[in-house]
């Protein structure tokens, strides 16, 4: 099982600067030379470690008739994460890893695929 100061070491590793918000989440700060991403969040418990960027688009940003449909595709075409709509509405993406056997390029693959959907996506799924 990966332990949260494990995961605290590696995130930093990749240059990102965790922040603790609560006992087993930290906020993730990205290095200064990488474009800016949504809030991104590491939430740990002993099996899982869900990584979030939340909101890649708030509520109301976006146009409403067809996301559903933009949101399947996308989520068709993406590997280990997925979008998702939060109970406000707005567009999620996250990732959810097993702590069991975790290792550093599994969690630095993770963040680096996160960053890059949602850039990749936004777009996208504002419709534009």
């Amino acid at each position: 099982m990966t332990d949260l100061p494990t995961l605290e070491r590696w995130i930093t590793q990749l240059g990102y600067r965790p922040a603790a918000i609560a006992a087993s989440t930290l906020r993730l700060h990205p290095p200064p030379d990488l474009e800016p991403l949504p809030p991104f969040y590491l939430e740990w418990s002993p099996n899982w470690v869900v990584l979030s960027l939340q909101p890649v688009i708030a509520p109301g940003e976006y146009r409403a008739e067809d996301l559903a449909r933009r949101l399947l595709a996308a989520n068709h075409e993406m590997r280990l994460a997925k979008f998702a709509l939060d109970e406000r509405r707005a567009v999620v993406l996250t990732a959810e890893l097993p702590t069991e056997s975790l290792d550093f390029s599994e969690v630095e693959h993770a963040v680096r695929r996160l960053a890059d959907y949602a850039k990749q996506y936004r777009a996208e799924l504002l419709g534009k």
